[in-house]
């Protein structure tokens, strides 16, 4: 493949993936939610931390298109619906528009074909 900022934006999801099987309070924080109790943290782990590792550890290992195309759409969807949700909400605040911004940028390196 030619293109290798797909493969960037798998590393970057396997990153986060991996920060929450490992540091899942601190993703607890950054994602501004509360665990409650050991299954709380075991929710984080399973799926901020499995799902999304799981998912962008497939991608690296197909280097499928698809597989890349797919995560590209969720990234992008998960930054869309942020940015509705602050207006909806009334969420202003700069670490939700910090975070769409990461969201967008890695949709980018997902879809974008250069």
């Amino acid at each position: 493949m030619d293109n290798k900022f797909p493969f960037i934006a798998a590393l970057i999801t396997a990153f986060f993936g991996l920060l929450a099987m490992v540091k899942p309070h601190l993703v607890s924080k950054i994602a501004s939610i509360t665990p409650k109790g050991k299954t709380g943290i075991s929710e984080i782990r399973a799926v901020y931390g499995g799902w999304i590792f799981g998912l962008a550890g497939y991608a690296l290992w197909s280097q499928s298109l698809d597989v890349y195309y797919c995560l590209g759409a969720g990234w992008l969807g998960a930054a869309i619906l942020r940015i509705i949700s602050v207006f909806i909400d009334k969420s202003y605040s700069s670490k939700n528009f910090r975070i769409a911004g990461l969201e967008l940028f890695v949709s980018l390196l997902f879809l974008i074909k250069f």
